[in-house]
């Protein structure tokens, strides 16, 4: 059992980038997370909206901001993440309420891969940019965790069904897809952390 003191380290340890620790924090509230987009997100947005799109988008979030977080409990870090989410949750209502909108592209990281897994381009420069964004995918994959690029490697270039990959993975369903939404996340915030010229 994680207690007090040790959620207090890890979250210190996830302010610093620790993979593992962030790992073990999101690994430890994921459920309650998930129950709460369950609850929060509707039926009307369900239709436009999965419940694993509000969490990546949620885990993108924290994980940019979470060296400013200044709790220290668990209880703190559930109702700072549940705020995150609400907050996209009410962002995706007014964005769909506004016109009878289609989903937008929610990260970086879905464009890269989505362009890097179409047809071959057909204009020099466009080749020229498919390179770039292969690349610049495959510096991201590096910098995962190697559990992440498991994940990302089954489900999303292979094309596996959860079922199957939780399977090479030793791991059930329910917790294949937990950790691709985590994995999803991390990849779209190394993307973003590349585009801006991070390499370290």
């Amino acid at each position: 059992m994680v207690t007090r003191t040790d959620f207090a380290e890890l979250l210190a340890r996830a302010r610093l980038h620790d993979d593992t620790a962030i790992e073990a924090v999101l690994r430890r509230v994921e459920t309650r997370l998930r129950n709460y987009v369950d609850t929060r997100l509707g039926a009307q947005l369900r239709t436009r909206l999965r419940d694993s799109d509000v969490l990546q988008n949620a885990y993108v979030e924290m994980l940019r901001s979470l060296p400013e977080f200044v709790g220290d409990t668990e209880a703190q870090f559930v109702a700072w993440v549940t705020a995150i989410i609400e907050n996209d949750i009410r962002r995706q209502r007014r964005w769909f309420g506004a016109l009878k909108r289609q989903a937008p592209d929610r990260t970086s990281e879905r464009n890269v891969l989505a362009r890097t897994l179409l047809d071959a381009p057909t204009t020099p420069s466009a080749a020229v940019s498919e390179i770039e964004e292969k690349r610049l995918l495959a510096a991201a994959l590096q910098r995962l965790p190697d559990h992440y690029r498991e994940i990302l490697e089954l489900v999303v270039l292979q094309g596996l069904s959860h079922e199957d990959a939780a399977q090479r993975m030793n791991r059930n369903p329910k917790a294949s897809r937990m950790l691709l939404s985590r994995a999803r996340a991390a990849l779209s915030l190394e993307i973003e952390k590349l585009e801006l010229g991070d390499v370290g």
